[in-house]
């Protein structure tokens, strides 16, 4: 009886940890284990809102971009680190962008 019942928690237990690990991306400001990103809020030099965002790859900035830009459409006003069409593909590191969302 009390195998049982560790066995269904370990069964739930895994449940619940495949469930978070398959997660979206956070639309919020704040962290983000799944793109390995940090987004904040911040006023550009315009004065009006903008979103800067730190990720150990550029992939994740553009993951992350999209979540908090629901519905996908933003505006880059800057980048570092981030790779574009015609540069080698070599590991660059942590990258940044800000964008705006449309």
């Amino acid at each position: 009886m009390m195998l049982r019942s560790i066995v269904r928690l370990a069964l739930v237990g895994g449940a619940v940890g495949i469930v978070l690990g398959c997660a979206d991306p956070k639309s919020e400001p704040g962290a983000d284990r799944e793109t390995r990103s940090t987004a904040r809020m911040i006023t550009w030099s315009d004065d009006k809102p903008a979103i800067s965002i730190d990720c150990d790859n550029p992939g994740g900035c553009r993951t992350r971009a999209l979540a908090m830009c629901k519905g996908g459409n933003y505006t880059v006003l800057n980048m570092d680190n981030m790779p574009s069409s015609g540069d080698v593909r070599s590991v660059r590191g942590p990258a940044t962008v800000v964008v705006r969302c449309n």
